[in-house]
């Protein structure tokens, strides 16, 4: 079973969390408390902890995120909610992250870090696939994850059409569009470059979406910067995808984005009709 850690100074969040006496149907043990960061920190340091949730003062949010992110990076953040019902809605995400997390994955040996990188880059497929619901729903999942993806700053959206890929993929790749998207997160793209984060999304043999998201730790980069650093990054990519892959990606759209959760459902307009 799993731990987790609530830390907070207002009672009155307390009350859905008192609420809930079934953690060991959940697969948790009932869950540790802290009313401030020292005691968060000690708690952690002294006990197993499988995920963390704190809601504080900014002087102490201040101290526990410095913690968190300095020691224990990998440290899955879930929030705290007001209602019994998301509360235990979120309980339940946890779960199942923490069974991503920890579960025997074929033969391959992975780190949580490596983990935690496979399960940013299917959210971030989800969102450039018009897959994710609501902005709360990504916010959450980002912080679930650890990712340094910030949703409320400005990106930029491209979309490539691929004219040969149908037949690259069933005549030469073999290894279906899974594997290219990886190729191309992991030998061209590049998860991070130049503080530039870009997810990448293989939509169909022919479409292939990239996003390039600014970082929320960081100042925010100008418009016309974030277009400079983009643009330059993207043109050398295709080339080194035609030398070494044979492959033509002709940009087909390029815009800015003024947030990055303008790509999920909730900011869609609805098909006329």
């Amino acid at each position: 079973m799993y731990r987790v850690l609530f830390a907070t100074n207002e009672p009155a969040v307390l009350e859905p969390l008192n609420q809930i006496t079934n953690w060991q149907s959940m697969s948790f043990h009932d869950p540790m408390l802290a009313g401030n960061a020292d005691e968060a920190i000690r708690l952690m340091e002294s006990k197993r902890v499988d995920a963390i949730a704190y809601m504080l003062n900014a002087d102490e949010a201040r101290k526990l995120s410095l913690y968190l992110n300095n020691m224990r990076p990998s440290l899955p953040i879930f929030q705290i909610q007001r209602t019994l019902d998301a509360q235990k809605e979120e309980i339940i995400n946890v779960r199942r992250l923490l069974d991503r997390l920890h579960a025997d994955m074929s033969d391959e040996v992975y780190d949580e870090a490596a983990v935690l990188d496979i399960l940013r880059d299917e959210v971030t497929h989800n969102l450039l696939a018009g897959e994710v619901a609501a902005d709360a729903q990504l916010r959450g999942t980002l912080q679930l994850l650890r990712s340094f993806v910030s949703p409320d700053k400005q990106a930029i959206l491209f979309d490539f059409d691929l004219p040969q890929g149908e037949v690259y993929l069933s005549a030469q790749w073999h290894y279906g569009s899974e594997r290219l998207e990886n190729a191309l997160r992991n030998n061209f793209f590049g998860r991070y470059y130049d503080d530039i984060y870009y997810c990448v999304a293989v939509l169909t043999p022919r479409h292939i979406r990239v996003a390039a998201c600014q970082r929320y730790d960081t100042e925010s980069i100008s418009e016309e910067d974030l277009l400079q650093k983009a643009n330059s990054h993207v043109e050398q990519v295709l080339d080194n995808i035609k030398e070494y892959l044979g492959l033509d990606m002709v940009t087909t759209d390029c815009h800015i984005l003024d947030k990055l959760c303008l790509l999920t459902q909730e900011h869609q307009q609805p098909a006329e009709g």
